[in-house]
């Protein structure tokens, strides 16, 4: 892992430009030589990383002003340079007939592996990341999420905005198809609830706590759970205590956040676990780096029979506070802690048929084949999900939208895919797959994005060495002009849920990265998805957590990406 040798930048506020650029250089170097020592020991064309278990079913105007601190944009200087570079990497003359694809000699390479004209294009796409003028992704998120709000798996509001995305783009996005694929989904509701905690020291006896119900749980009964608190910090030390001390309680799971993948665990299967103990319900700490003191973050919950929500950092050390004060010596003022929790949730099962989205930039060669980008369309139902994960979906759409605009077809079809479902069940994936089971061979290529968008880093690649080895030596080109030309592995950062089934198919796989805009941490360095998480599944996954330079910047960076990997 590589030292970070610059000094932290003052948090919520995004890294220079040139910093990024500099950073991002001495990062490629790293990441390429660690991808390389793998790719001389053998070929890698699955990831180690799959979905929880799936179920079966499987049937912008002007005006917008963000308010996020924005990075530098690119100098004239730099704009001149992208373009030089562009044309010398053309090389020839290109021939454009309305909308078609390259017509150079395939036997004319350039350095990169890529013919000459396809270089020309990538340049194209690059020079357009520095065009500050060109705003249309961060405003067309912007405008669906004002008036559809949040787009959670069966709500209303996801079908409105699913139909919104489909009109917009077939009616504003020249070369672009839009339509809709079926997709089975459970509805699943919070309703209203509340979590008190009683202490009678305090102004009437008691303290509201914030909280938020984990999605899928059950509610709790009408008159609600009333009952102890014992905190605990690990399923190991759950076992221990067992049904002398759990049962009739409430279980706290409290502990640190040390990164996603090792804590998410508790959050989705603490209710089952304290229920083989006989507690009544579960509060988990909410998952979030530990300077987002007094948010509160949602997220899946397996559905068990007692009710799960999460509290924040602040309160669940509060509880733990007293519990430990009331073991030492119980008083009038020092007691154990004891809650009282409603959540009046409710779940449909198989309630409606939804939809996955889905955006067609035909191939001019071997349209029948396919390069996928991709990012999730649902959300949860606090925030409008614009981070997590409509600036990864939109940043698909955007990247084909940008290709469309050159005039120069792609070799192979590039296809957005806007998910349904990923939060819980992952049931559009599903969809998707069984839809196009005997179609999965002609995917060449998949991407997602759902870590967040930011200053484009690279990709975390799972293909053959050889696709690798030419895809760094893209990478390296596109790297000193627009950022985001690292290539590094899945040991680092998974590809993603939603494109786990094509990956254990054989496709090649990537996941679409970004640099972490408080400190310049970049995948594999401490702390890199600490700002992602600090706004993940919270009421505060809004939009002024997206630069709409930056969303453009990534949406170039994939573009290019996508445009030589479609010739490849």
């Amino acid at each position: 892992m590589m030292p970070d040798e610059k000094k932290p930048i003052p948090w919520g506020l995004p890294p220079l430009r040139s910093e990024v650029l500099e950073r991002q250089a001495a990062a490629a170097v790293h990441s390429s030589s660690e991808t390389n020592e793998k790719a001389q020991t053998a070929d890698t064309g699955v990831p180690e990383y799959y979905p929880e278990p799936m179920d079966h079913y499987t049937n912008g105007p002007p005006g917008y002003k963000s308010l996020a601190p924005h990075s530098e944009t690119l100098k004239t200087s730099h704009r001149v340079g992208i373009f030089l570079a562009g044309a010398t990497l053309l090389g020839g003359t290109a021939f454009l007939v309305g909308f078609s694809g390259c017509l150079m000699d395939r036997d004319s390479m350039s350095m990169e592996g890529a013919r000459p004209c396809v270089m020309g294009v990538v340049g194209e796409l690059v020079q357009a990341g520095s065009n500050t003028s060109n705003t249309v992704a961060w405003d067309r998120l912007a405008e669906m999420t004002d008036l559809y709000g949040h787009r959670m798996t069966g709500s209303e509001a996801y079908d409105h905005s699913a139909e919104w995305v489909v009109r917009t783009a077939n009616e504003q996005d020249a070369n672009l198809t839009a339509y809709t694929e079926p997709v089975w989904v459970d509805e699943w509701k919070r309703g209203s609830e509340s979590l008190r905690l009683f202490a009678p020291s305090r102004p009437g006896g008691q303290v509201q706590l914030q909280m938020l119900g984990l999605g899928n749980s059950v509610g709790t009964p009408p008159d609600g759970v009333d009952a102890p608190v014992i905190p605990v910090h690990s399923f190991e030390e759950l076992r221990q205590l067992g049904n002398a001390t759990i049962a009739g309680n409430v279980v706290l799971y409290n502990f640190p956040f040390t990164g996603y993948g090792e804590t998410a665990r508790m959050r989705s299967q603490g209710a089952r676990e304290a229920e083989k103990y006989g507690a009544q319900a579960v509060l988990v700490r909410t998952l979030a780096p530990d300077t987002s003191f007094h948010s509160v973050h949602t997220g899946s919950s397996a559905r068990a029979t007692i009710p799960a929500a999460a509290i924040s950092l602040s309160d669940a050390n509060l509880i733990e506070r007293m519990y430990e004060r009331a073991k030492v010596g119980a008083s009038l003022d020092h007691v154990f802690p004891r809650v009282k929790l409603v959540m009046n949730a409710q779940l449909r099962e198989n309630a409606k048929q939804s939809a996955n989205v889905i955006i067609d930039l035909k191939g001019s060669e071997l349209p029948n084949e396919i390069v996928l980008l991709s990012g999730h369309f649902d959300s949860w139902d606090v925030g409008v999900g614009a981070m997590d994960d409509g600036a990864g979906a939109f940043l698909a759409w955007e990247a084909a939208r940008m290709i469309a605009r050159t005039g120069y077809a792609p070799r192979r079809t590039i296809r957005v895919v806007m998910w349904n479902n990923e939060e819980t069940q992952q049931r559009g994936a599903r969809a998707y797959f069984e839809k196009h089971k005997a179609e999965i061979k002609d995917h060449k290529f998949a991407v997602e994005s759902d870590i967040g968008v930011f200053e484009p880093w690279g990709l975390a690649v799972a293909a053959d060495k050889n696709v690798v080895q030419r895809m760094r030596a893209f990478g390296k080109h596109l790297l000193h002009s627009l950022g985001g030309g690292n290539i590094t592995s899945t040991d680092v950062e998974s590809p993603g849920e939603d494109i786990a089934l094509l990956c254990k198919s054989g496709v090649p796989c990537a996941g679409f990265l970004s640099v972490n805009p408080e400190n310049n941490a970049v995948p594999g360095d401490p702390h890199w998805e600490d700002h992602y998480f600090r706004y993940h599944h919270a009421n505060s996954d809004r939009m002024e957590v997206i630069d709409k330079h930056q969303l453009r910047r990534s949406a170039a960076s994939l573009a290019a990406w996508a445009y030589i990997i479609a010739d490849l």
